[in-house]
């Protein structure tokens, strides 16, 4: 049996977009945990091959404006996921800024759910999905949650998040991701201490028309 004959009669896709450190990418696994064969695709996967870039420079090269992805190869690949092919998506690696040699074999499922800054950004990406997702959080809490991640996970100091947060994350924020907001289907407000299963619930709901009765 080909990938095509065993593709489900339906593929519904998902974005769920916000800005860094909002929980779009919790939220997500919240949501797949809760359909049987659905997944996550990351939208950052699809960061620019860096070791492609002429003069690259990661301290300087701007990673929150839409141009840092290649949403042309996610384009190509969600609408063959669509159509009932199986595709390759590439794996990002964060330490060396490049494409991992490896990459991720995905084929369709009932529901796939895209996740990243910039999801819904581009038009040609924003008009595959069946559901767009906006999941929102001030200023304030999203630098406090950045911040312990980067200098929990990533070896950043206090001093250099901040300034990345302050010159790049939420310019970045305020000209490519909180312009997608009006896009969305579902507004999740995520300020306090998340219950992603409670967040999941109004995005589950809207879902069973379109997963659930099949």
């Amino acid at each position: 049996m080909s990938e095509a004959d065993a593709a489900p009669s339906k593929v519904t896709l998902v974005a769920i977009v916000g800005g860094s450190a909002s929980g779009k990418t919790r939220l997500a696994y919240a949501i797949a945990e809760h359909v049987p064969g659905a997944y996550v695709i990351k939208e950052d996967d699809y960061y620019l091959d860096a070791t492609l870039l002429a003069d690259f420079d990661p301290d300087t090269f701007n990673f929150d404006e839409p141009a840092s992805k290649d949403h042309a190869l996610l384009v190509r690949h969600l609408k063959a996921l669509k159509a009932g092919q199986g595709v390759d998506i590439p794996q990002y690696d964060f330490a060396t800024h490049g494409r991992m040699a490896q990459n991720r074999h995905c084929k369709p499922a009932p529901l796939i759910i895209v996740e990243g800054l910039h999801a819904v950004a581009t038009p040609e990406l924003a008009a595959l999905f069946d559901l767009i997702v906006y999941v929102s959080a001030t200023r304030p809490v999203r630098f406090e949650r950045r911040l312990k991640r980067d200098v929990a996970e990533r070896g950043r100091t206090p001093e250099s998040v901040r300034l990345q947060f302050d010159t790049i994350v939420e310019p970045m924020h305020t000209l490519h991701v909180e312009p997608q907001k009006p896009l969305a289907d579902i507004i999740v407000t995520n300020m306090g201490p998340p219950d992603f299963d409670c967040l999941a619930e109004p995005v589950l709901e809207r879902l069973q028309d379109k997963v659930f009765s099949g």
